[in-house]
Parts: structure tokens; C-alpha cells; sequence
């Protein structure tokens, strides 16, 4: 009984948490077709914690129920693995009117395996034991691995294919974090009595949840100055609607030594000097219309569009001469000095956003400075 009160109280646990990620995911399901399938996730997750718990809880003279919640565990399970996919194929794709000539082979399985699991259940109502039928539970677990492997596979595809190395980071993320239920699948079956596939799913739907929601966060928390997200999708959009009489620059300012610096003075040291860049940076720049944003531990970027490269070095020459007599910087926790690098956007070798990240690490305005 000790083992069967331990999965109760799993399953307890599980719906609690469950519940709040339906509740902090209910805004984004009305407006988005991958929160929606994110949503129906932990809806059949619910209900699997449910039936779980119900099936320890009745008598086991009562074969009936028992066979008919294990017909609804297994359904629960396949709809599981199904919205997985469908979550993760709706993030991905890029027309989800795609999924119409998807549609049969996606859902056919879970339809074909879900009736048979009732059907096997009616059939065998009243009949003991009430273990499960050994076929219907190797096809349960080879669909739901099909599923799970499915989406971790659209996440890699995604990601190999996406040109912005800040949206790709996420994709390999979601796609390496959804072989962990993979691999828990695959052990539960060599040990079924273990506990482990609910707890490992809950435990991974609520970091998915997390990290989804980290995503539509856009503000850097310690400079209050746009943040990884907002850049990625700053950049996204201005490179498709790029003015043509104009050019795309990307100035990447790095404090000098920061390493260093934070190893000499302090984590809390490192913070003031982050917030007195970034107030400076946003001073300098206010009448220009430009975008700023911290996109590394130390490192801000400022896009902006301008008719030639005279203007980038003008103002590149404005912040390093503004910085020498700033008293927000020389006051800091040390007299903050900092490097400017620049990019082009268009160019033989800037043609993908990755590319116009990248090439700012070549083409610096002010070499850093030494300790």
C-alpha cells in the first residue's frame, strides 16, 4: 500500500502543477495554434494523472472499471504524444495549412490504437487478470515514442535550417530536453512498476512551459534595456523590411576586461558598471531612433539604419569621446572603458543575420583596452 499511496500522491502533485501551467498558458492558447496544442497537452496529462490515480484507488474485484481506466490511461497516453508533436509542429512550421495534408497520417495511429485499446477493454470486461494486453501495450509505448522522437526531430530539422543563431539556440534546447521523456519511455518499459514517466513528464512539460514564456519576456531585468528575445526578433524584422535607400548597421559595444573586472571586484561591482553603460548608451543614442539591446554578459548592440558608413563612424567617434568625460562611467566601480565593433547588414557576407552577428567580431572601431 506504501508504493500505491507514493503514486497517489505523484499523481496529486502533478495535477496541481499541471493546473498551473493551464492556467499561465490560457492568454497565448487563444491566440496561438502551438499554445492551443500546448494546452491540450496538459489537459490529456490531467487527465492521465487522474485516471492513474483512480485505477489504485478501486478495488481490484472490480475488474470492470479497473479495464475501463486502463483503456483510459492508454488513450490519455497516445493523445500525449500527439499534442507533443503537434505543439512542436506548429512552432516550427512555418504554414501550419500544412498539417491538413499531415492530418491523417499524424492523427490516424492515435484513432487506430485508442480503439483498439476500448475495443480490447469491452471485449474483455469482465475478465481476469486485469494486467494490460502485452501487444496493446508495446504499441502504446512504440506511437508515443514516434511522437516524442518525431518533435525533437522537427526541433533539430528547424534548427539547422533557422539563420538566426538566437532563435536556433532555442529550437536545439526543446529539442534536446524532449529526449529526456524519450528516454524515460524506453525505461519504463524494461521497468514497468517504477514511477518514473509521470514525474519526468510533468517535470519536463513544466520546463518547456517555462522557457516558452521566458521567450515573450523582452526586457533585460538588470538594464532595463531590450533583452536577447527582443533583439532576435528586432532583427527578424527589420532585415525584411529593410529601407532600400538605407544601409543596416550593427554597433556590438563590449566592456573591456569584464572577466576580469568581475573576478577583481565582484558580482555586485559588475552589475553597476552594466547599469551605468546602459544608462549611457541610452543617453547618447535617444535622438538617433536607434534599437539597443544587452545580448551578452557584457555586450550591448545598437541597430540602427543610416545612408553611409561615415554616420556609424561619427557616432561610433561620439560615444568613445562622450565615454572619455562621462561621470556616470568614471564614477563607476571602476572607470568603465569599452570597445565598439561594427556590422553591415546586405553585404557579400552578411546575408543572414548570423552572418551580420558575426562579422562585427572583425571589424573593430577601438581595440580593447588593457588592464
Amino acid at each position: 500500500m506504501g508504493i500505491d499511496a507514493f503514486r497517489i500522491e505523484i499523481d496529486v502533485i502533478s495535477v496541481i502543477v499541471y493546473l498551473m501551467i493551464w492556467y499561465g498558458n490560457r492568454e497565448r492558447a487563444v491566440l496561438e495554434k502551438s499554445a492551443r496544442a500546448f494546452q491540450c497537452l496538459v489537459e490529456t496529462s490531467i487527465l492521465f494523472s487522474v485516471m492513474n490515480s483512480l485505477g489504485l484507488l478501486v478495488p481490484e474485484s472490480n475488474i470492470p472499471i479497473i479495464r475501463l481506466i486502463n483503456s483510459f490511461k492508454i488513450i490519455a497516453c497516445i493523445c500525449m504524444g500527439c499534442c507533443w508533436f503537434l505543439s512542436v509542429f506548429y512552432s516550427t512550421s512555418a504554414n501550419t495549412y500544412t498539417l491538413r495534408k499531415w492530418l491523417i497520417p499524424i492523427i490516424g495511429p492515435s484513432v487506430i490504437v485508442s480503439a483498439i485499446a476500448l475495443v480490447d477493454a469491452l471485449m474483455h470486461l469482465t475478465d481476469g487478470p486485469t494486467d494490460m494486453n502485452p501487444y496493446l501495450w508495446a504499441l502504446l509505448n512504440m506511437l508515443s515514442i514516434l511522437y516524442i522522437a518525431a518533435a525533437s526531430g522537427l526541433c533539430l530539422k528547424k534548427a539547422s535550417k533557422c539563420t538566426n543563431k538566437l532563435h536556433r539556440r532555442c529550437f536545439y534546447i526543446i529539442a534536446i530536453v524532449m529526449l529526456i521523456p524519450l528516454l524515460t519511455l524506453i525505461l519504463q518499459a524494461k521497468f514497468y512498476e517504477l514511477p518514473i514517466t509521470s514525474t519526468v513528464f510533468v517535470l519536463v512539460t513544466l520546463f518547456i512551459h517555462m522557457y516558452r514564456t521566458r521567450q515573450h519576456i523582452t526586457v533585460d531585468l538588470t538594464t532595463r534595456l531590450n533583452n536577447t528575445n527582443k533583439l532576435s526578433s528586432y532583427l527578424e524584422s527589420i532585415t525584411q523590411s529593410q529601407d532600400p535607400a538605407k544601409r543596416l548597421f550593427l554597433l556590438k559595444i563590449e566592456i573591456d576586461n569584464f572577466k576580469a573586472r568581475k573576478k577583481k571586484h565582484g558580482k555586485k561591482a559588475c552589475v553597476v558598471a552594466l547599469q551605468k553603460l546602459a544608462t549611457f548608451l541610452r543617453e547618447q543614442s535617444v535622438q538617433r531612433g536607434t534599437f539597443i539591446a544587452r545580448y551578452g554578459k557584457a555586450t550591448f548592440a545598437i541597430v540602427t539604419e543610416c545612408s553611409e558608413f561615415a554616420e556609424i563612424e561619427a557616432f561610433a567617434n561620439k560615444l568613445i569621446a562622450a565615454s572619455a568625460s562621462s561621470t556616470e562611467l568614471l564614477q563607476g566601480p571602476w572607470p568603465i572603458t569599452f570597445s565598439i565593433h561594427w556590422s553591415e547588414y546586405g553585404t557579400s557576407e552578411t546575408r543572414t543575420i548570423d552572418t551580420f552577428l558575426d562579422k562585427a567580431e572583425s571589424n573593430c572601431i577601438k581595440p580593447a583596452t588593457p588592464l
